[in-house]
């Protein structure tokens, strides 16, 4: 009996991914650049901070270095088919921390001067999110 279940784990344990390092990085590097895109579009809330300045150039070189690669489609479905499984849960426990980003920046909670990606993406989405404000009302006079 203790033989079969020690074939069975070795079968599941063969079944999985060794080694996802690889396409973990390429995962990582098309977040980086998808995170520095979406910051550059519009105005940001903290144009001028230092830590905007760093994703942006974080996603400048995670760029260069998918280009290198080269990063075709055929590769993005495989490391996404690969990485599937890896971190399940991780969805849940994003949204979760993004909620409570998104609260603290409402409240002002968040340090312009230090901000996180996470907190950047989360004043891009809040901002864009927001309701223009109305005009000033018409005088009645003229």
């Amino acid at each position: 009996m203790q033989q079969r279940a020690d074939t069975r784990l070795a079968r599941a344990t063969a079944k999985a991914p060794r080694n996802l390092a690889a396409a973990r990085h390429r995962s990582l590097l098309r977040a980086r650049v998808a995170l520095a895109a979406l910051l550059r579009e519009g105005s940001a809330p903290w144009d001028d901070s230092r830590s905007l300045a760093g994703v942006l150039q974080s996603g400048d070189w995670a760029a260069a270095e998918l280009a290198g690669i080269p990063d075709e489609p055929e590769l993005r479905e495989t490391d996404m088919a690969l990485l599937a499984c890896d971190h399940a849960g991780a969805e849940e426990t994003f949204e979760a921390r993004l909620r409570r980003l998104v609260r603290g920046y409402r409240e002002g909670e968040i340090d312009q001067s230090n901000a996180s990606s996470a907190e950047l993406l989360v004043a891009r989405v809040t901002e864009a999110a927001m309701p223009p404000p109305l005009p000033p009302p018409l005088s009645e006079e003229g």
